[in-house]
């Protein structure tokens, strides 16, 4: 099972977890490579050069598959994978710093517009999960920040705990983990965990979401995808699978190959359209 992030970060925990609980119901080993590199394209290039028997899967977020292909050249694409099924999904979250001059959304809209562009939103990469929903919030409140470019989730926050940073969109792990308030979450509905605004309550009405999902190699028998994602499927229904996602503050989601796949199309189409006006591919 490739994993195209460290050990130990949010890609690698719940593949490791799902990975464990699919050794236990097929009888059969599975070592959980990390493949590091490239925001994540190397462990999926790798992937894709796979043979697609069942016996190379990988275990990929949103960002590798939907935005990289438009912003650098990669060996994948829209057409490059068969999946087996969605494992995780929580909308991005846009935290504050409790050092900020704002005690919600409303506020910080307001605030921002009187002096921009004062204020600092740190990111992990131009044009990344943590960029575009920025981006795109900005472009629709009217506002102007700096953004500020960091290595780490973790790092990100140690400096919104002292106040050099303002704003971080991300997962919501990080609001189980850090003293920083969530502001806003790219939803329709708000996620029974989360008690703040989501963007449609406040006149945005777009959906971003982190979600995470097994895939394989283009080609994978048909008997392969069904028994694969069949196990898949009781896995990430179950009530253990549940509890310990609900751990890292992440919700277990269940989509079957066929409405994965046209969701993922969807999505690939969404980012490439976002991109296209956002940054120039390489």
């Amino acid at each position: 099972l490739i994993v195209p992030f460290g050990a130990g970060g949010a890609t690698d925990v719940p593949a490791r977890f799902l990975a464990n609980m699919m050794e236990k119901k097929l009888g059969q080993t599975i070592v959980v490579q990390n493949i590091v590199g490239a925001a994540g394209t190397q462990g999926i290039a790798q992937l894709v050069a796979a043979k697609p028997d069942g016996y190379t899967l990988g275990f990929t977020p949103v960002g590798v598959v939907c935005l990289q292909p438009h912003v650098q050249d990669v060996p994948f694409g829209r057409d490059s994978f068969d999946f087996l099924g969605m494992v995780t999904r929580q909308p991005v979250v846009l935290m504050s710093s409790k050092k900020a001059p704002w005690k919600n959304f409303e506020e910080m809209v307001e605030i921002v517009k009187k002096d921009p562009p004062k204020y600092v939103v740190a990111i992990t990469g131009t044009a990344n999960m943590t960029h575009i929903p920025v981006v795109e919030l900005a472009k629709h409140f009217g506002l102007k920040f700096r953004y500020i470019p960091y290595r780490t989730t973790a790092e990100v926050m140690k400096d919104m705990i002292t106040g050099r940073v303002h704003l971080y969109a991300d997962n919501p792990v990080p609001l189980s983990q850090f003293d920083v308030d969530g502001l806003i979450q790219f939803a329709e509905k708000r996620v029974g965990n989360l008690n703040f605004p989501t963007t449609k309550e406040m006149g945005f009405d777009r959906n971003i979401s982190h979600w995470q999902g097994l895939i394989a190699p283009k080609g994978l028998p048909q008997e392969v995808l069904d028994k694969l994602g069949s196990v898949v499927r009781e896995i990430v229904q179950s009530p253990e699978f549940a509890a310990e996602l609900a751990k890292m503050s992440t919700n277990a989601e269940w989509m079957g190959p066929e409405q994965f796949k046209a969701f993922f199309e969807k999505e690939f189409d969404m980012y490439g359209e976002v991109l296209s006006t956002l940054v120039p591919k390489k």
